[in-house]
């Protein structure tokens, strides 16, 4: 009997650890939720406001100890980490500074180490807190963007797990909101509304707050849907990760997502979760609700659902479900019709005064027209608007379609119609006799790798207006490749299987307009397969790209574009041409290796690197081996970049100092010691290595927030008066130094 009460009481002890208190003072507002979308990562907890200030009080959730204790320059800056009697562990970053007790053990084991940076770990029970137990302080610390407290509730396993449905939830009445799907073609015959190609369609809100697709939608093959949606809070700008997502066809559940649990191992497949290319390509934060056998599956996409939607010939409902962690929820239908897109023909055109009258008729399928819409295009090929018809009557299954001539003139034209059951047609593009003619060097061409395969798309720029012919030219013939006219001056192919390309060596584009203009595009691209190595060399063999083994998650074409123009680094010039790594939406797991020979005159020149250029940050240094006696650069990068080679040999600033060189000042008014530094190219490494401070010919271990670029060091005790020297240090990526001796005086 004592024993069974025993485990009872031991048993409620554990349930009564799992009611958590708030961990700071600082009030329950969010900049970020759970699972929200990071460059290679997910976000693993919730970030919450601090008002724009440090120092807010932090306290441990539950009773427990400390169990690791960090300081660093990067990720989480301070940090304390509390193991809890549940198994649990909670996580507070970004932290200014900790209580007295523990600013104790982290000046010991930062002393013993002669270094700022600590990883320590603490043996259970040898640091104990209680429930509400104040910790320490939130602040700016480590990799973050300004004052806040980061926070994690995780498992034995150390996975992190949602801390909204986990004993934190906030007040949240406000509803998701659906933006729009994306449908995407996942085999090689697969249509979206006619088109080979990804279609986005909007949603719209109704007034009881649901959301429906403005009209049907015609798939034909297998697709995949793809959601961008947002989350809201009353009175707050930010938008937040949902809690779940769910797909349904017909009522049958076909895909859902769950950020329930999170797993840092897993950290890059947010890649395969966010649909990789839309986001590259700037279109926006999709959800992927369907799985490509090839891909492993993140801890939120469920093992037993693919999303390949491969429905029978017919109507389909679409019902999308979004909940948020507060459980508020928000759904949105349309209609999908299962139908091989139309082809259409213009069998008569007519002109009557001002008036154009086009016979447009389905070419095969007898379901009579119901519906057209038409655009116009310039003589260049650039879309210039939707063209309103003057009258659009029915005609023997057809619709007679009239035009105003004035929208039109030297315009070329492009249909796009709808029949009675909901099929659309394939765009139907049509050039006036008279077209002037706008002439270009030679047509444009991009290869684009789609979940159904390699895409070829031609860009003629009207240099006239006949179809041009495509083949892939390899050591023994010449490949004959369809094309499919999307617009007036654009063409594609249907996804090709890679296989193809494994011995082509250039791209043939031939254009007759009276007579045959045939242009060679080099191409000559290498198959990367998963478990295996592919090198591939651009034309002018200057730059190479290795895939490795991990490198890829499923077989990957790959190859290498010249850049024609780009983006001028902050000073210098480049030292090699800028090349494109291909292809470039797609998301890779490990790293590709690069190389970039150099000439004769840029082997005499030091502190050259490779760069990459990211949207946001410009050009970005990657760590280079310089092997001098082959003329060549080589380093390693995670995504497919433009890449080439850049000097940098302007020295960092240091821009300002506290104190300021000849100041004088009150010794209660000088608590901190800081240094605002900056570096216009190769940056500042967030490492100990690359930068120093001192006060009185004493080192300091300061602390540096990378974002800010600023070092910083909170003095234990108040300064001495009389005269006193403060010098800072700091060397950039490429090797150059800067630095200051600071003399001032506290009185």
């Amino acid at each position: 009997m004592n024993r069974i009460l025993i485990c009872i009481f031991s048993f409620a002890a554990v349930l009564a650890a799992q009611v958590y208190v708030w961990p700071t003072d600082a009030g329950k507002s969010l900049n970020s939720n759970f699972g929200e979308f990071r460059d290679r990562h997910f976000h693993m907890g919730i970030d919450i406001k601090t008002g724009g200030r440090e120092g807010a009080e932090v306290h441990a959730v539950a009773g427990g100890y400390i169990s690791r204790m960090v300081t660093n320059f990067k990720g989480y800056g301070r940090a304390l980490y509390v193991q809890h009697p549940n198994g649990n562990t909670s996580v507070y970053a970004h932290l200014s500074h900790f209580n007295p007790k523990l600013e104790g053990y982290l000046k010991h084991h930062q002393n013993a180490n002669e270094s700022y940076m600590v990883n320590q770990y603490f043996e259970p029970n040898e640091i104990k807190v209680k429930q509400g137990e104040l910790l320490a302080y939130t602040g700016n610390t480590g990799h973050s963007f300004g004052p806040h407290l980061h926070f994690e509730l995780r498992n034995q396993k150390e996975q992190p797990l949602n801390p909204q449905t986990n004993g934190f939830a906030i007040d949240d009445r406000r509803s998701p909101v659906l933006e729009e799907i994306a449908l995407i073609p996942l085999k090689k015959d697969s249509r979206v509304n006619g088109s080979i190609l990804p279609v986005q369609v909007p949603f719209f809100s109704n007034p009881d707050g649901s959301f429906e697709l403005a009209d049907t939608l015609n798939t034909f093959g297998a697709v995949g849907v793809a959601l961008r949606t947002k989350d809201k809070r009353q009175g707050f700008s930010e938008s937040y990760q949902l809690k779940s997502i769910a797909l349904s066809i017909d009522g049958n559940l076909t895909y859902d997502i769950n950020y329930n649990i999170l797993d840092y191992a897993l950290n890059d497949r947010v890649q395969l979760v966010r649909n990789h290319s839309m986001q590259r390509l700037n279109l926006g934060k999709f959800h992927n609700l369907y799985n490509l056998k090839k891909y492993p599956l993140s801890t939120v996409q469920p093992k037993r659902l693919s999303g390949n939607l491969e429905l029978p010939p017919g109507y389909h409902k679409l019902h999308v479900k979004v909940t948020d962690a507060n459980g508020n929820t928000a759904e949105g239908t349309g209609w999908i019709f299962y139908q091989p897109p139309i082809d259409l023909i213009i069998q008569d055109i007519s002109q009557r005064g001002k008036e154009l009258t086009f016979n447009v008729q389905s070419k095969f399928i007898s379901i009579p027209l119901k519906s057209i819409t038409c655009y116009s295009f310039s003589s260049s090929g650039f879309a210039v608007q939707k063209v309103k018809p003057l009258r659009v009557a029915k005609s023997s299954g057809g619709l007679l379609v009239t035009l105003d001539m004035g929208n039109i003139y030297n315009r070329s034209l492009q249909f796009i119609a709808k029949n009675k059951m909901g099929a659309f047609s394939k765009p139907l593009n049509w050039h006036p006799e008279n077209v002037n003619i706008y002439y270009q060097a030679q047509p444009d061409i991009k290869v684009n790798q789609a979940p159904a395969g390699i895409i070829i798309q031609i860009e003629t720029g009207n240099m006239g207006t006949d179809h041009p012919d495509l083949h892939l030219k390899t050591p023994k013939k010449l490949v004959d490749i369809d094309l499919y006219q999307i617009q007036p001056y654009t063409f594609i192919s249907a996804p090709l299987d890679m296989q193809i390309f494994k011995n082509v060596t250039n791209l043939h584009v031939s254009i007759n307009n009276g007579t045959d203009y045939t242009y060679k595009y080099a191409f000559k691209p290498a198959l990367a397969l998963p478990n295996g190595q592919a090198t591939v060399i651009s034309e002018d063999k200057m730059c190479s790209l290795q895939s490795l083994k991990s490198t890829f998650y499923s077989q990957s074409l790959i190859w290498i574009d010249a850049v024609e123009k780009s983006v001028p680094p902050p000073h210098g010039d480049f030292l090699s041409r800028v090349y494109q790594l291909q292809p470039f939406d797609n998301p890779i797991q490990d790293t590709v290796r690069i190389g970039i020979r150099y000439d004769e005159s840029t082997a005499k020149l030091d502190k050259k690197s490779l760069y990459y250029y990211d949207q946001d940050d410009g050009w970005t240094f990657i760590p280079s081996k310089d092997t001098k006696k082959r003329k060549v650069l080589t380093g390693s990068l995670r995504s497919l970049e433009a890449v080439c080679i850049l000097q940098d040999n302007v020295p960092p600033s240091i821009e300002s100092t506290f104190p300021a060189e000849g100041g004088e000042y009150y010794f209660q008014d000088v608590k901190i010691l800081s240094a605002k530094v900056d570096d216009l190219l190769s940056g500042i490494a967030a490492e100990e290595a690359a930068m120093s401070m001192s006060l009185d010919g004493n080192r300091l271990l300061y602390a540096f927030q990378p974002i800010s670029q600023q070092l910083s060091y909170n003095l234990l005790d108040q300064l001495s008066l009389g005269n006193h020297t403060m010098t800072v240090s700091v060397k950039d990526r490429a090797g150059n130094v800067d630095s200051t001796r600071v003399n001032f005086v506290i009185k």
